[in-house]
């Protein structure tokens, strides 16, 4: 895989949550100078040493601050998650389509010359075959997933239109220590701080539904790959193109803890897709990535971080 340093020194981060946060850390290891808008005060362990920008993505004047004199700048902002039945339909198109298409204009006019969009492998709805390769229909069954498609394609219109590098990252299941326990999405977090707090865990159709998790440390990894690369296809799944059922996450948890663990059934939710898994082969032979980290070993890292273990 060729990366593309010569063209990429600085990079701008918007959104600066679970998956910012390990994307920051992993460029700056790189070399890579970093700006991140978020909507939150800078963290202690990254003071001096990023440019951090407080403010909201949807800000044009703040927006256009932070891209100021980058050369690839990525997307991570989003207000809705897969599960979410109940949205605001005004109040998130202008948070999410609206914003993010103010966001490609100031790219644009800014000279950005390469945009990486962190979207969600939502958009491809339900599917009869698994892995699920990026030449898959795509048919959301969520607002999230409508929102990441609409996102997509005005991205690969201005593609065509204006020779942006777009970069588009259809996201599996992230996880791992950082992520909230107390979020409205992440199977592993939300069991964790059930876990932690003594309750039972919420398993959705006995369990039966099938993810395809993957380490927060991989991902950064391959969001980074996918930012400095040379030539590199518009649309690419991230994930391990292996799948595991909520059921056997919570045994595989029980094994690592040497207990059973409480849970307590529920149905599925319109929201939910009951088999999900990715083809990882093209953002493979595309950049160089493999997960490197094994369900199990991804699992007790975070217990250990949350101190459980």
């Amino acid at each position: 895989m060729h990366t593309d340093r010569r063209l990429v020194s600085r990079a701008a981060i918007c959104g600066a949550g679970f998956i910012g946060r390990s994307l920051i850390e992993q460029l700056l290891s790189q070399g890579i100078e970093v700006s991140v808008l978020d909507h939150k005060t800078c963290p202690p362990e990254l003071s001096g040493r990023v440019t951090w920008f407080q403010g909201d993505f949807t800000d044009e004047a703040i927006l256009r601050v932070a891209l100021e004199g980058v050369d690839v700048a990525y997307h991570l902002v989003s207000s809705t998650v897969p599960g979410d039945d109940k949205v605001g339909l005004i109040t998130e198109l202008a948070d999410n389509i609206f914003a993010t298409i103010r966001f490609i204009d100031c790219c644009i006019e800014l000279g950005v010359h390469r945009i990486v969009f962190v979207s969600s492998s939502s958009v491809y709805g339900l599917q009869e075959h698994t892995p699920i390769s990026e030449t898959a229909a795509t048919n959301p069954i969520s607002s999230h997933g409508i929102h990441k498609l609409t996102i997509e394609k005005y991205l690969l219109l201005y593609r065509f239109d204006h020779d942006v590098d777009v970069r588009i990252v259809r996201l599996a299941n992230p996880f791992g220590p950082g992520q909230d326990l107390l979020g409205r999405q992440g199977f592993v977090a939300i069991a964790i701080g059930k876990i932690i707090r003594g309750e039972p865990i919420l398993l959705r159709a006995s369990g039966a539904p099938i993810r395809d998790f993957i380490f927060i440390e991989d991902v950064s990894r391959a969001l980074a790959l996918v930012g400095l690369a040379a030539n590199v296809p518009p649309v690419l799944n991230l994930g391990t193109g292996e799948g595991q059922s909520l059921r056997s996450v919570v045994q595989k948890l029980e094994d690592l803890l040497g207990r059973n663990l409480s849970t307590i059934d529920g149905p599925l939710r319109k929201a939910d897709i009951p088999t999900s898994v990715l083809d990882v082969s093209l953002i493979g032979c595309s950049v160089g990535f493999e997960p490197t980290t094994s369900m199990r070993d991804a699992l007790e890292l975070t217990l250990r971080h949350w101190e459980v273990v």
